[in-house]
């Protein structure tokens, strides 16, 4: 048996870790990209400065050429941070690969390993294969060779690992060195052709009047580098524009969060700060705080991590408002989308708190249906009543506003969805309601199905479920009957609820209005009305969030339904559900 064994090859050394880490390069990526948004900001400002339009003479002179000079520097170094970025971005795709090739070689390590340990094994065993004239000491002396021919092809693919990770960093140093000093500082002109002006100047630019569908379009006929040239010079726009791809939409407002975080930041350290820089800094603050929150999440059904997606950030927006959108999941690819709108005194700065409710409904919608794919986003995309304008939550005109906005937002969900179109459900909660409904009812909303929650009233002129756009059975309603604000839409024959333009209109919950209404009590609701009961209708394991998810998962038979209101001639209203004792809808 000595000869077998001397055949048998060695065991194979442990494989080396990568030390090159993606993460790390990736955070040098987006920190070359911070900087060039923040010169490229500087460049933008030095082109719009009009202090000098009025001042004349020798200092206005060369107040005008140094700061013509300190442009064209920090948009020529602006250029060539991003393209260094995207030569980084380009070197940790290039150690990813390597990585799971790492990852690869040490799987077959260990099925070298087990094969080894077997053939070893019948080596040593006694038998008739111990006589080498015997076909089956032949047939161990040829898998012994082949395992030979196992462990050399192991051993180049880990050699060559080395070699390839060599290349990659000696690739990236070789480029990055081509970025001299005397590069960086040479005026643009001289620089090759703009890629950013060449993609924003192709028909379909969203800086033209382009529709949702022409962006979608243009976006998808740019080159890789006009993508990552955009991107980094006009994130801004990218990050706000229906039509553009949500991962990018992400990407370019985390390049913006950071950038305005680090610019608010140092102004509030050295007691700098600006007009209206306060409002913004804490709505940059609290998007910040949502993400993070969401990134502490697993989704229920795989386990994986969340990684929420930013798809609206404008902090300064509605008068220091702002804009503030998070989704968990990608809608261009979920098979069950969600659309959380939110209503009376939601800001950029309670994104928090939504955020938060487009978690349970995504929990709740996955766990309605394991088997598909959810999105599930909280969208501040309008003006609602909040602070010293929260008066006008008694009129409709920033309802009628919002729903413009939500249903060019939708247009372009539908514009990037990849696949088989997702199945889109649309909630709107409290005032969001009366918002939703004037988009589906004014603009139409290509959706599946419609949720109103807490709602004060669907709109005036909006008197049936048939005006919004859907079958019946696809208009949902949830009333907390202890909700006091859900009793502000007219009930019964008077509709006095917009009399002289006051009011939202009619009740959705009434029987007359035509929806369906599920059930939707607080299994801790109040004894009498309380407003605390007005936020909980996406409470963890409540009636509502349940009924939501079966509904977002397109489950219309797990929703559980609950009696209408109405308003008999000879009384007031009556809601059939005040009577009811709530109950966990998973308990049941």
């Amino acid at each position: 048996m000595s000869g077998l064994h001397a055949l048998l090859p060695e065991e194979y050394p442990a494989i080396a870790e990568l030390r090159a880490d993606p993460a790390w390069i990736e955070t040098v990526a987006e920190d070359l990209l911070a900087c060039a948004i923040n010169l490229g900001d500087l460049d933008e400002f030095t082109r719009a400065d009009t202090s000098s339009e009025l001042w004349h003479g020798e200092a206005a002179d060369a107040y005008r050429a140094q700061i013509t000079r300190v442009g064209g520097d920090a948009r020529a170094i602006s250029t060539s941070l991003r393209e260094a970025a995207q030569l980084v971005a380009y070197h940790r795709e290039d150690v990813i690969r390597i990585r799971i090739r790492r990852d690869n070689a040490v799987e077959d390590r260990a099925a070298y390993h087990r094969t080894r340990r077997q053939l070893l094994g019948e080596i040593d065993a006694p038998g008739p294969h111990q006589d080498p004239s015997t076909s089956g000491y032949e047939d161990l002396r040829h898998r012994a060779l082949r395992l030979v021919h196992q462990r050399e092809e192991l051993d180049h693919d880990v050699r060559q690992l080395g070699i390839d990770l060599a290349t990659a960093t000696e690739s990236l140093l070789s480029a990055l060195g081509a970025f001299s000093t005397t590069q960086l500082s040479a005026p643009a002109a001289r620089r090759p052709v703009d890629l950013v002006t060449q993609a924003l100047t192709t028909p379909g630019s969203p800086t033209g009047s382009a529709t949702i569908e022409d962006i979608t379009a243009w976006w998808a006929s740019l080159t890789e580098d006009e993508r990552y040239a955009v991107l980094t010079a006009r994130p801004e726009l990218l990050g706000n524009t229906d039509g553009i791809p949500i991962a990018v939409r992400d990407h370019a407002n985390r390049l913006l969060l950071e950038a305005d975080l680090d610019a608010l930041e140092w102004r509030e350290r050295y007691e700098k700060m600006l007009a209206g820089d306060a409002h913004a800094l804490a709505n940059m603050r609290a998007v910040r705080e949502a993400l993070d929150w969401g990134a502490l999440h697993a989704d229920p059904g795989s386990g994986e991590s969340m990684v929420p997606l930013l798809f609206l950030y404008e902090p300064r927006a509605f008068d220091g408002d702002g804009k503030a959108g998070i989704a968990f999941g990608d809608p261009d690819h979920a098979d069950q989308v969600s659309i959380l709108v939110p209503g009376m005194n939601s800001r950029a700065d309670s994104i928090e708190q939504y955020t938060e409710d487009a978690w349970n409904v995504y929990e709740s919608a996955r766990l309605s249906d394991p088997d598909r794919t959810v999105a599930s986003l909280a969208w501040i995309g309008y003006d609602a009543p909040s602070d010293w304008d929260l008066a006008t939550v008694a009129a409709e005109r920033r309802a009628t506003d919002g729903g413009a906005l939500l249903s060019s937002f939708v247009d372009g969900l539908r514009s990037t969805d990849q696949g088989a179109p997702a199945h889109l459900t649309v909630i709107g909660h409290s005032y969001g309601s009366t918002t939703v409904a004037h988009a589906a009812a004014d603009d139409g909303l290509p959706i599946e199905d419609l949720v109103l929650v807490g709602s004060p009233g669907a709109g005036g002129g909006i008197t049936h479920a048939t005006q919004l756009g859907l079958p019946t059975g696809h208009v949902w309603v949830g009333r907390n009957s202890k909700d006091p604000v859900a009793s502000f839409g007219s009930e019964g024959w008077t509709g006095l609820s917009t009399l002289l333009g006051a009011g939202l209109g009619k009740d959705p919950s009434e029987d007359s209005f035509g929806a369906t209404r599920f059930r939707a009590e607080a299994v801790d609701r109040a004894t009498g009305w309380s407003f605390n009961d007005h936020t909980k209708y996406f409470a963890p394991e409540s009636e509502s969030v349940y009924n939501i998810g079966a509904i977002v998962a397109g489950n219309d038979a797990d929703v559980l339904t609950a009696e209408h209101t109405y308003d008999p001639w000879y009384s007031g209203p009556v809601d059939p559900e005040i009577d009811r004792e709530p109950t966990r809808p998973r308990d049941q």
